[in-house]
């Protein structure tokens, strides 16, 4: 009677990725030709302190807004401060797209995002203000009401302060009520200003 062999265990096929998914391995991946290969590698390092500054220099020269949306995705995660302050930067720029990422992802930051508001509050550009204002209109932060009470007090750009009123008019009627009025008191030549005011008065 013939030998019969046994055949050898089947062995599983290994994913090529498995190799890439350690932190060195995704980080090379960041830098990857192919789009895809380096929104796949900004997922994968979610969670990976180590890989934020390397995160932050992708998300800065990114030119696929894909990509660059995977980028944010994984560092609002870590909602550090830094963070906060390379998209702060953002704000001012040309790019629609890209400040329209910035204030998304600044709303999803807490606490990176306190860090720099005070300092955005006050900056000189009054689109980089207006902005600021709208991140603080659904930012999950205790001192939302105090920065925009700041704003309706001495900001000295009216369409910054109305800015301020819709937002205080997305979270609270009475907090509304008394921006829109503190703001139609300091403007009260600006139509639109006095018409949130008659408005938040009515929603008693």
């Amino acid at each position: 009677m013939g030998l019969v062999k046994k055949a050898a265990a089947q062995q599983p096929v290994a994913d090529r990725r498995d190799g890439e998914r350690d932190p060195a391995g995704l980080l090379a991946q960041l830098r990857h030709a192919d789009p895809e290969e380096r929104r796949r590698a900004a997922l994968d390092l979610a969670g990976v302190a180590e890989a934020v500054p390397a995160l932050l220099a992708a998300a800065r020269a990114e030119p696929q807004a894909t990509v660059r949306d995977a980028v944010l995705t994984t560092l609002v995660a870590h909602d550090l401060p830094e963070v906060a302050q390379e998209l702060a930067g953002w704000l001012g720029d040309d790019d629609a797209a890209r400040r329209n990422a910035a204030v998304v992802t600044l709303q999803a930051m807490p606490h990176g995002t306190a860090a720099v508001l005070d300092a955005l509050l006050v900056t000189g550009d009054v689109r980089v203000r207006t902005l600021a204002v709208m991140v603080l209109s659904t930012l999950a932060h205790p001192g939302v009401p105090d920065w925009l009470e700041a704003v309706v007090d001495a900001d000295p750009d009216e369409n910054v302060v109305a800015a301020a009123v819709d937002a205080a008019q997305q979270i609270d009627d009475a907090l509304a009520r008394q921006l829109s009025g503190a703001a139609a008191a300091r403007f009260p030549d600006n139509p639109y200003l006095q018409f949130l005011s008659t408005l938040a008065a009515g929603a008693r």
